[in-house]
């Protein structure tokens, strides 16, 4: 058999990169290889709405890559899963560039000289949003959006309760703090706290995990990590590295 992608393949193994190309990777992968050059992988969708924001926040020059907008596939944190992509990828263009930026895994990801792999040394990438200074001045925020700015030292007041209860609960079933690195922070304290914090409020849940990146532009500058410049830079690397279609 024959597949045509980019230049004629012989096809002698089911186990072939371009079996698994013709199964499980869609025409529009290719287009946009071509197109971009290069590939970035992440866990979900809200990974890369919080680069964005945070690179917007340090006026990061892969905030124009981050922008594009770029060619991202999600892999669910699964190293294997981005491999198996990445490589039936380049049957196509041999020059494709990647980068992947996971959570937290139980072991470090093989290293491969084609395919960079980076983890999050902190549990999960909201682990980066989560300081005490950062959901007070969300609160206050919130009182500003919602039109009710005269409230906002109370409705920090409220987010200040309900980060105290929610760290108490941790803190009662020998939980990692809230500010651990070991936390998972969505599940574990933000979720909880939202959830509390607009219980208090007397008003529906207007914050998920979808809208978490909101969070980035409240980090004080102070707070910040500086891996996360570490990981902008990686990205816009990757970026550089790109040969794309001329």
């Amino acid at each position: 058999m024959i597949a045509f992608v980019g230049k004629p393949h012989r096809m002698d193994s089911r186990r072939s990169q371009v079996h698994k190309a013709l199964r499980d990777v869609g025409f529009e992968h290719y287009y946009q290889a071509e197109e971009m050059g290069w590939v970035l992988y992440l866990e979900g969708s809200t990974d890369l709405s919080i680069l964005q924001a945070f690179a917007a926040l340090l006026h990061h020059p892969a905030a124009i890559p981050l922008a594009r907008p770029p060619f991202v596939h999600y892999v669910g944190n699964q190293p294997s899963r981005a491999r198996d992509h990445f490589y039936a990828l380049r049957e196509a263009k041999g020059d494709l560039a990647g980068l992947a930026l996971y959570d937290r895994l139980s072991s470090e990801p093989a290293s491969d000289p084609e395919l960079r792999h980076l983890v999050w040394r902190r549990n999960e990438i909201e682990n980066y949003l989560s300081q005490k200074e950062t959901l007070l001045a969300f609160a206050g925020d919130q009182a500003r959006v919602q039109g009710v700015e005269v409230l906002a030292d109370a409705w920090r007041s409220t987010m200040e309760d309900a980060i105290a209860e929610i760290e108490t609960a941790l803190g009662s079933l020998g939980r990692p703090s809230p500010w651990s690195a070991d936390i998972k922070a969505t599940d574990d304290f933000l979720d909880p706290v939202f959830k509390k914090f607009y219980e208090k409020l007397g008003l529906p849940n207007l914050m998920r995990k979808t809208d978490y990146h909101v969070l980035a532009r409240h980090v004080p500058i102070a707070s910040l990590d500086v891996e996360i410049t570490e990981k902008l830079d990686a990205i816009l690397e990757a970026s550089r590295r790109a040969q794309p279609r001329t």
